[in-house]
């Protein structure tokens, strides 16, 4: 007689969820960097506010006419991962103000041998 298997437990079981949660945390840290840095906007902005401090449509025009609701979801996100750092003015009106954190200072020099990588190498192709 064949022996039953025994099906897992729900406290086995993972929802998709926690095995995508997993996967992140298994992930190498340029894997993690690159889920970040890959997305649409991210690096034009770093290089953007390199040094200095800026205004949502003083960021927006110097990106070159990135749509707004991106723009804004790029920024919250640096703003989570620690790139950019956000300040509301309280003057009338009130206004904020985009600025690199050092993390995001550290990104932006590693920006530059990228620069001259594309430099020599891409405009090749």
């Amino acid at each position: 007689m064949n022996a039953a298997v025994a099906s897992p437990t729900p406290s086995h079981v993972r929802s998709r969820a926690e095995r995508r949660d997993a996967a992140r945390h298994a992930e190498c840290p340029t894997t993690a960097a690159l889920t970040v840095l890959g997305q649409k906007w991210v690096l034009r902005i770093v290089w953007a506010l390199g040094g200095r401090t800026q205004r949502f449509c003083e960021l927006q025009d110097a990106l070159g006419g990135a749509n707004s609701a991106t723009l804004s979801q790029r920024l919250k996100l640096m703003e989570d991962q620690d790139l950019v750092k956000r300040r509301l003015v309280s003057e009338v009106p009130p206004w904020v103000e985009y600025s690199l954190t050092p993390k995001g200072e550290d990104l932006r020099l590693l920006i530059l041998p990228i620069n001259a990588w594309a430099d020599r190498w891409a405009a090749r192709s």
